[in-house]
């Protein structure tokens, strides 16, 4: 398998995953093209994979990648990971132009959009990556009493403003301490103020965190917020930061609800004033932040890991990659 990709944190999880379905990966991190076919020549994979959205991969490379796969004899796979909200603007016009022989959807509600265009789909949600989130142990020193870790993302009006005013500029709004992760927030401060009436303090701001450690910023916390972006999905981020058994308060969506219980595994919000009523309650409560942290990790394992996900659905890739052979 060759993967094509600028997102390291889906690759490497979903590259884990195939590994240990017997799979012999490879991962390409140029964007010239004479590099990436000198690479495909050099490996001779069967499957290119692709993930989420590029610049590089949209504008400048989608075309030639059926020229490519017809070349080389490669099954192109794309995990569309921008899906349901960026659907129409960045997944549909990446496969009309890349053509690829099936489509993984991290929504349901997108499976049959892609099959009227004759394209097999099937639904792999986020997850957690057991190796590069491990779990937070009941000693470990908690140095922030709360984190947010994510970008602004306001370039489109979603739920995530929503979630943003309920649970973040609650805490602004008291001076009560929150410590923010991920671009944006400088850079989008004038917008910010805008839209919720108030900025996030400088000396909150903690700039640009490598996707790497974020899992130790779950880890020393006492509470991390988990924004959500729609009511029908739940984000990647809340697979990961449950996964390391901290303890998060998110937005009560639809979705959230379907797979967690509330104050058992997870601690839900539906108001600027329930949410410091939570963070009053629970930030001197370090036994039930632990407990219900332990829950959360035990059921992220049990139901929501990677390779839980992808076995579900690799029979019907492996009979589409054997059927293309075949035809071969």
């Amino acid at each position: 398998m060759f993967f094509l990709d600028h997102r390291t944190y889906c690759i490497n999880s979903l590259g884990d995953s195939l590994a240990q379905l017997g799979h012999k990966l490879t991962y390409q991190s140029s964007w010239v093209s004479k590099e990436i076919e000198a690479g495909i020549d050099y490996f001779k994979p069967d499957i290119l994979i692709t993930v989420g959205y590029n610049k590089p991969l949209f504008h400048r490379f989608a075309e030639e990648i059926p020229k490519l796969c017809k070349k080389y004899n490669l099954f192109h796979l794309y995990w569309a990971t921008e899906d349901l909200i960026n659907h129409t603007s960045w997944s549909l016009p990446y496969i009309k132009k890349s053509k690829p022989d099936l489509v993984w959807t991290i929504h349901p509600d997108c499976i049959k959009k892609y099959e009227s265009l004759g394209i097999p789909s099937s639904y792999l949600n986020f997850a957690l990556n057991p190796r590069l989130f491990p779990p937070k142990k009941k000693d470990d020193k908690e140095i922030y009493d709360i984190s947010l870790v994510g970008a602004t993302h306001l370039f489109k009006r979603t739920y995530r403003f929503d979630s943003l005013k309920h649970l973040l500029f609650p805490l602004v709004q008291v001076g009560q301490k929150t410590h923010v992760w991920g671009y944006g927030w400088r850079k989008d401060e004038a917008l910010i103020a805008s839209i919720f009436g108030q900025t996030v303090p400088h000396d909150w701001l903690q700039g640009h965190l490598l996707y790497g450690v974020s899992g130790s910023v779950y880890q020393k916390s006492k509470i991390v917020l988990g924004l959500q972006n729609a009511e029908d999905q739940v984000t990647q981020r809340t697979f990961e930061i449950l996964g390391t058994g901290a303890f998060m308060i998110a937005s009560r969506t639809k979705a959230i609800t379907e797979m967690f219980e509330d104050k058992k595994e997870l601690v839900l919000t539906s108001s600027p004033k329930e949410t410091i009523e939570l963070v009053t309650y629970y930030l001197n409560r370090p036994d039930i932040r632990h407990e219900i942290g332990c829950n959360a990790r035990k059921k992220i394992m049990d139901k929501y890991t990677y390779h839980q996900n992808l076995i579900k659905i690799w029979p019907k890739a492996e009979q589409l990659i054997n059927k293309r052979k075949e035809k071969i």
